[in-house]
């Protein structure tokens, strides 16, 4: 089916429907959303996994004592793309300043000056995506993890914390989670949902009766999972902008192939148009040929306009020597 389209103003109004139409119609690509998750090609959940600390010292706003282990460890498993099990056991753990200075620290039914954790639910996230950092955020399903006491004084934990963990972006088979703080409070203590909407994770203490307070933890484990695994932290920016280059270069091989049909249909139209200037080149030729045959001069004459006019006008290049007789 072909369009004839009476003028350049009406081809170009055709033209922005055409491309607005399509642009109508196309699918409209969704935000990014970023990748996030431990990998490990080989291998299933759930993948067990050991973690060795060091020191560790814990503070509860409001009390100038201070609890202080001289060691830590813990066990626990992946059991998902993003979510971990873990529990944990510090020893050597007494109060330090305060009223309690020196008394030893356990939870009920542990070794002396050992205290222990219950079930910690943990969860991968981006506490900033912009600056490409990684953490667990643990026990997220909420509710008190840890108690003990320190001389007859109870302590209970609860509340969410961040730990930042690295590396990322490489398989490993030895990682490094980092709890930090500030006097009594945890840093980082925000991090991004998978919306990248910013969240808030404040870890909470109680001693005795007292209202709850905000409380900081400072120690480093290293984990070991039992086979080698990789945190893929990928941003939200940078899928955006791998997507760009594909589409730029998409669109760049699409301009190109339609550079060369383009090409290729000029190159056909200017081979079909020399042939038919060879075509009309040869029947003029002939024409006249014959017309130099015919012996009177005025039938003669008669015969060579009609055949330049029926095969001459597209080709003006050609010559043609003229009868030499009159």
């Amino acid at each position: 089916m072909s369009l004839r389209v009476g003028s350049r103003g009406t081809v170009l109004c055709l033209a922005v429907f055409t491309a607005a139409l399509i642009a109508t119609l196309a699918p409209r690509a969704q935000a990014a959303s970023p990748i996030l998750e431990f990998a490990s090609p080989g291998s299933s959940f759930p993948i067990d996994f050991t973690a060795d600390g060091g020191e560790v010292t814990a503070a509860l706003a409001n009390f100038d004592t201070v609890v202080h282990c001289t060691g830590s460890q813990g066990e626990g498993e992946i059991v998902g793309p993003r979510s971990t099990l873990s529990q944990y056991v510090f020893t050597g753990c007494k109060a330090e300043g305060g009223g309690e200075d020196g008394a030893a620290c356990h939870s009920e039914g542990a070794g002396t000056e050992e205290i222990t954790t219950g079930r910690i639910e943990a969860e991968l996230v981006f506490i900033d995506q912009a600056a490409r950092q990684v953490g667990m955020l643990l026990n997220p399903g909420g509710g008190i993890y840890m108690e003990f006491k320190c001389g007859g004084e109870s302590v209970k934990a609860l509340g969410s914390f961040l730990s930042p963990v690295g590396p990322i972006n490489t398989a490993t088979t030895s990682f490094t989670a980092t709890l930090s703080r500030l006097g009594a409070t945890q840093t980082p203590s925000r991090y991004e949902n998978a919306l990248g909407e910013r969240r808030e994770a404040i870890p909470l203490g109680e001693r005795g009766a007292n209202p709850l307070a905000t409380t900081g933890v400072e120690l480093s484990f290293t984990i070991r999972p039992s086979a080698a695994l990789e945190i893929k932290a990928v941003t939200a920016a940078e899928i955006e902008a791998r997507q760009r280059e594909e589409e730029a270069a998409l669109t760049k091989k699409r301009q190109a192939e339609e550079a060369a049909a383009a090409a290729a249909a000029i190159r056909r139209q200017e081979e079909e148009a020399g042939a038919e200037r060879a075509r009309r080149a040869r029947l003029l030729s002939g024409g006249l040929v014959r017309c130099r045959k015919v012996h009177f001069r005025r039938v003669r004459v008669r015969c060579e306009k009609r055949v330049k006019r029926k095969y001459g006008s597209k080709t003006p290049h050609i010559r043609l020597a003229r009868p030499g007789r009159a």
